[in-house]
């Protein structure tokens, strides 16, 4: 697999099965602190509703990434970001990155955003390389506190969306 040869496209709602599939194994690096999946079928099958997922697909159709993405001028957002565990390291995660920010300055927004768990002490710097910066923090979700094994809280990432026609060509 190259991420070169890849085609990333809109999922669809045939797709949420090997979505949340995906999303729950790339997200096996967050058993440290948390103990329950990253996502459902039914979450995924909601956010395909009203969000778009936008997948990394091979050649023979399975997915090997995947990014949410909302649109809301002026602010985009994006989350879910996951990239399957052999297909890690190979640029894959900035490549959905730039087609979702691709995708947010298309739909009108100026901004991007993107939330991240504060025990992934290695996120902020990744973020950071693709021009994100902190601009705050969130309190985890009181519903789901019973899913910490250890104290979390969300940093808040965002960063201004300038033109950029390179990102244009992912999305």
């Amino acid at each position: 697999m190259s991420p070169d040869t890849l085609v990333i496209e809109e999922a669809g709602p045939c797709d949420a099965v090997a979505l949340a599939r995906l999303i729950n194994v790339a997200y096996r690096v967050e058993d440290f602190f948390k103990a329950a999946d990253r996502t459902s079928l039914d979450e995924v099958r909601e956010l395909l509703e009203r969000e778009t997922f936008l997948v990394a697909r091979e050649a023979d159709g399975s997915i090997v990434g995947c990014v949410r993405v909302a649109a809301e001028p002026p602010e985009g957002h994006f989350g879910m970001l996951a990239v399957d565990p052999e297909a890690q390291g190979t640029g894959l995660g900035r490549r959905l990155v730039a087609a979702a920010e691709a995708r947010a300055r298309r739909a009108g927004c100026s901004r991007m955003s993107l939330e991240v768990a504060s025990p992934r002490a290695e996120l902020p710097g990744y973020y950071a390389r693709l021009g994100y910066r902190v601009t705050g923090a969130k309190p985890w979700p009181a519903e789901a506190l019973h899913e910490l094994k250890a104290p979390a809280h969300f940093i808040v990432m965002s960063k201004s969306l300038g033109d950029d026609p390179a990102e244009e060509r992912d999305g």
